[in-house]
């Protein structure tokens, strides 16, 4: 594309809408600086003074403003804008080619890839306050459900980033950040859940009683081994056999190891992991650190766990 402007008689020249706009925004910031005549210092103090000068600007539309000044002969203009930090952190815009539509699924699929149904996927997204469009720190975007759906997808079973690509039409690094960031935002409520427990204690102790005789139990402790294939040896590392850190001699597989809580009505209220397939199931409860999580909290006075013998 060619731009052409009539310097001498500017009332004649026909430019697009588009650059008309861009320009306008353009000539609001550097009002300061309007004629060639000005020195670069002065551009600079007066960019300083409104760095931003309240805009937000694409990729596309600084590289439409480039044009439009180099079209204008400011090119110190230009220089003044980059120093002042005008179009150091470009706004990234959500790429419609590669933007989740949870309204696209049915009830059935839904339930199969995230666990909830579609409704119950929005309802959580707003139980749990996110912001309509996530932001990673390296700048990732997408909306509020999109996000809340590739950390559903990825906790509902083993799932490798690889493979969540192309439901998602997002690069493995991506999908890796934005999972990363839902779960640094959720990780304490995902280690217990404090509240549902508060509200519920009485109902599972006494769930727990009617069933048995015991009193006071309100939860259940176990671990689970996921199996996974058989590492091979690291080089430069002759010493350090992984093959026989993660192999279960009681199951006779190779797996790593996390430990739940669950309650009387099947929620897993605590998830702690992962941890090598040879270790004990109480090796990783000690590691859990869950009794002095209980000890911190007067909730939990009078009240117990009940784990299989493998926890005595």
């Amino acid at each position: 594309m060619q731009l052409t402007f009539r310097a001498a008689n500017p009332a004649k020249t026909q430019t697009p809408v588009g650059q008309q706009l861009v320009r306008g925004q353009y000539e609001n910031c550097n009002a300061a600086q309007s004629t060639k005549h000005h020195s670069q210092q002065q551009d600079t103090e007066a960019a300083a003074r409104t760095p931003s000068c309240g805009m937000q600007i694409t990729q596309e539309e600084a590289l439409e403003v480039l044009l439009i000044v180099l079209a204008f002969n400011q090119e110190d203009a230009w220089i003044a804008r980059q120093e002042a930090g005008l179009f150091d952190y470009p706004e990234r815009s959500l790429i419609p080619d590669v933007r989740f539509d949870l309204s696209t699924y049915g009830d059935a699929n839904a339930t199969k890839d995230f666990r909830f149904d579609v409704n119950g996927v929005k309802l959580l997204a707003n139980l749990l306050a996110l912001p309509a469009t996530v932001i990673t720190d390296e700048g990732d975007r997408c909306g509020h459900e999109e996000a809340l759906a590739i950390m559903l997808h990825r906790l509902s079973y083993p799932r490798r980033l690889h493979d969540m690509m192309n439901k998602f039409g997002r690069s493995t690094s991506a999908l890796s950040r934005i999972f990363l960031w839902m779960n640094r935002r959720y990780k304490e409520k995902m280690y217990f859940n404090l509240k549902l427990v508060q509200a519920k204690m009485n109902e599972y102790c006494s769930a727990i009683q009617s069933r048995s005789s015991a009193q006071g139990f309100f939860a259940f402790p176990d671990g689970t081994k996921i199996p996974i294939c058989r590492p091979s040896p690291r080089r430069g590392h002759s010493s350090e056999n992984l093959q026989r850190q993660v192999y279960s001699g009681h199951k006779r597989i190779h797996c790593i190891l996390f430990q739940g809580l669950t309650t009387p009505d099947g929620l897993c209220i605590h998830f702690f992991g992962p941890y090598e397939g040879r270790r004990h199931d109480t090796t990783v409860f000690a590691a859990s650190g869950i009794l002095q999580y209980f000890d911190k909290h007067p909730i939990f006075e009078g009240k117990a766990i009940f784990g299989d013998p493998a926890y005595s």
